[in-house]
């Protein structure tokens, strides 16, 4: 098994870096909706707007894991970060 190295600042990066991430997705336009108004064929309409409700709610499930995942690295950065300054000021002779 390979040694992970990674910084508490990198860590507290990827929860901003997963956060935007899930704004984007949420902030994205439903263009298959859009598409499925212009499609003169029938059943093509249909398939697209199929899409676009199957995506929404898919879609929805993505940037709910994105968040919780944002929010869990950056609680983690945080936490890691107060525990080094305890053993820091630990190592210091404060208490």
């Amino acid at each position: 098994m390979s040694d992970l190295d990674i910084t508490v600042s990198e860590v507290q990066e990827l929860g901003e870096k997963l956060r935007l991430i899930a704004t984007e997705f949420e902030n994205a336009e439903d263009a298959a909706s859009d598409y499925a108004e212009q499609v003169s064929h029938s059943g093509l309409a249909h398939e697209l707007e199929e899409f676009a409700e199957n995506w929404g709610v898919h879609r929805d499930k993505l940037m709910d894991g994105l968040r919780t995942l944002a929010e869990k690295a950056i609680k983690a950065a945080e936490g890691y970060d107060g525990i080094e300054s305890e053993l820091a000021e630990a190592l210091q002779g404060g208490n």
